[in-house]
């Protein structure tokens, strides 16, 4: 099997390894030299890539390739400028639409969706209330790349990123909020699910199908993980938000390895 992953940053690199262990031979771009040497030591194929670049490098060799499936994992970044992150996924989706690939997955975010204070399935959001910059990325790509599909993630956890962490010994000021989050675990099985079904044109949202409060996990990570916990528990007023993960599971028969983010 052979996987190109473009911008293989935390998310990609545990994709890259567990395909690699798999005896799958994996291509991928990052935008940093230093991360070139590593990446080649742990069994990839790397390439400088970088998509914000207007004197982008096409490697155009890579459009005489097949690959099996292609991840892309560049970041519609939340400090980025519209019009940056625009032109660059201009220039991905242009690299992206001349690749031969059985499979391709784009990883968007569920940051996309409003505070609403209802469950979300996938298109209950008329798309002029969701994030202009995530939805013009997701949007740019489905314009040029032929069967892609869509997997807007909760929020990433697992192995070295513990739920909560960063707030020990701070004031949580989100502690009633329902967490909508993912491991990177499920994120792989997931992909992998996709690839297998020859599932193509298809918005996911994936997320935890449980979604306990954030204070409901920080007390729990603290415990597991042996961190102190917040100063304090506090709350923003206003709506929240909950995310539905339904869709994936009928349609892939997919069975969470961790259906509760209180078991990461």
């Amino acid at each position: 099997m052979d996987v190109l992953i473009l911008g293989c940053g935390w998310v990609g690199t545990i994709f890259a390894e567990k395909l690699i262990q798999q005896g799958c031979k994996v291509f991928a771009s990052t935008t940093s030299p230093q991360k070139v040497e590593p990446m080649q030591e742990a069994g990839m194929t790397p390439y400088l890539i970088d998509f914000n670049n207007p004197a982008l490098s096409r490697e155009t060799f890579l459009s005489t390739m097949h690959f099996d499936l292609v991840l892309i994992s560049v970041p519609a970044k939340r400090r980025e400028e519209y019009a940056t992150c625009a032109d660059k996924f201009k220039r991905l989706s242009s690299f992206v639409e001349n690749i031969h690939a059985s499979s391709i997955v784009y990883l968007s975010s569920v940051g996309i969706y409003p505070a609403t204070g209802q469950l979300i399935h996938e298109m209950d959001i008329p798309a002029e209330q969701l994030d202009k910059k995530l939805y013009q990325a997701e949007q740019t790509l489905l314009q040029q790349v032929k069967g892609l599909n869509i997997l807007r993630l909760g929020g990433i956890f697992g192995y070295n990123r513990i739920p909560g962490k960063h707030f020990s010994n701070k004031t949580c000021p989100v502690a009633d909020q329902r967490a909508n989050y993912i491991h990177a675990d499920d994120i792989f099985e997931i992909v992998m699910a996709i690839y297998r079904t020859k599932t193509s044109n298809q918005l996911f949202n994936a997320v935890s199908p449980h979604h306990p409060t954030k204070k409901e996990v920080i007390l729990k990570m603290s415990t597991k993980y042996n961190f102190a916990l917040p100063s304090s528990f506090e709350d923003v007023k206003g709506p929240d938000k909950t995310v539905s993960s339904k869709k994936l599971v009928d349609i892939l028969a997919y069975r969470f390895l961790y259906p509760n983010p209180i078991d990461y």
